[in-house]
């Protein structure tokens, strides 16, 4: 397994050595930066994470769990973010998991009682409010307005923007 050497902004994967020149060659990998933009791209357009509860399809948020859990697992095991960046990721993944738990199989569980859906729903937004949240500030990343809607309920309303 090649080492990784990480900069705040990238990180540099190791791919060969000379011995004799003292050399070494190296490969540019995402860094942080690019994990959590692309972390922050995907969940914009998870509507699981915003969308009106009165008005979801308890399967269809159970479905979109299991893409985050799917996307977190890769980003987590396959980008290896610094343990910062990695742990929140990791609590995403754990409140998503949670979540389909909490469903049943085929969302029996929420489709046979919507208060119980609204709960866990109401669980995994504040979860992900928080961590996303987190990640957006250590980062200096903009939030798309459905995900501000998310993290600042209140003031979200003043930044909507201009209808056409």
């Amino acid at each position: 397994m090649a080492e990784i050497w990480h900069t705040p902004s990238m990180s540099y994967r190791l791919t060969g050595l000379s011995a004799f020149n003292f050399g070494a060659e190296w490969e540019r990998v995402p860094g942080d930066e690019d994990v959590a933009s692309r972390v922050m791209i995907f969940m914009a357009d998870r509507r699981l994470l915003f969308g009106d509860r009165h008005y979801e399809d308890e399967l269809d948020c159970v479905s979109s769990a299991q893409e985050i859990r799917r996307f977190l697992t890769q980003e987590i095991f396959g980008a290896k973010p610094g343990k910062s960046l990695s742990q929140r990721l990791s609590l995403l993944r754990e409140a998503a998991r949670n979540f389909v738990d909490r469903a049943g199989p085929r969302a029996r569980e929420f489709r046979s009682d919507g208060l119980r859906f609204g709960l866990a729903l109401g669980d995994l937004r504040t979860v992900f409010a928080l961590h996303l949240a987190a990640i957006a500030e250590e980062f200096d990343l903009d939030l798309e307005y459905e995900l501000a809607r998310l993290v600042f309920p209140e003031g979200a309303e003043e930044s909507q923007p201009d209808e056409l």
